[in-house]
């Protein structure tokens, strides 16, 4: 087994260079990858807002519901509810942000769906409720 991982790095030794080029590219690949699923994400979000107002019957009732209404989850309650259901209870911020965009959770107030960014903030803001293990998220064991 030695050998076999002697042999590798010698290889990558000599193709270290390359290997850099390529490891660079594909992480600018990455890149513009997060940045288009984002931008579909925003749009998505705003057309299904505005599916919502079509079939929304309450428009122009006086009990019309509220943002707030229909979507009762606070952020860091939307955080805790996936957070929960998880067998290790801790997923990194991006994971974490597609699956409370992906249930439906809590939309930013401008119905774009939350960011991972967000959920960073969130957890510097509920450090009570939060603590982050090195990239992971993790609710705090007084919270589940």
């Amino acid at each position: 087994m030695d050998y076999y991982w002697e042999a590798v790095r010698s290889v990558a030794i000599v193709h270290q260079d390359e290997i850099r080029i390529d490891l660079d590219r594909l992480r600018l690949d990455r890149n513009k990858a997060q940045l288009s699923l984002a931008e579909v994400e925003r749009r998505i979000a705003a057309f299904e807002m505005l599916l919502e107002l079509v079939h929304d019957e309450s428009i122009g009732d006086a009990d019309r519901r509220t943002d707030r209404e229909e979507l009762p989850l606070t952020l860091h309650d939307a955080m805790a509810e996936v957070l929960r259901d998880k067998p290790d209870q801790m997923l990194r911020a991006g994971d974490l942000a597609r699956e409370i965009n992906g249930r439906g959770l809590y939309r930013m107030r401008d119905g774009r769906p939350v960011e991972p960014q967000q959920i960073h903030a969130r957890v510097g803001h509920y450090k009570h409720m939060f603590e982050r293990k090195g990239t992971f998220i993790r609710l705090r064991d007084e919270w589940h």
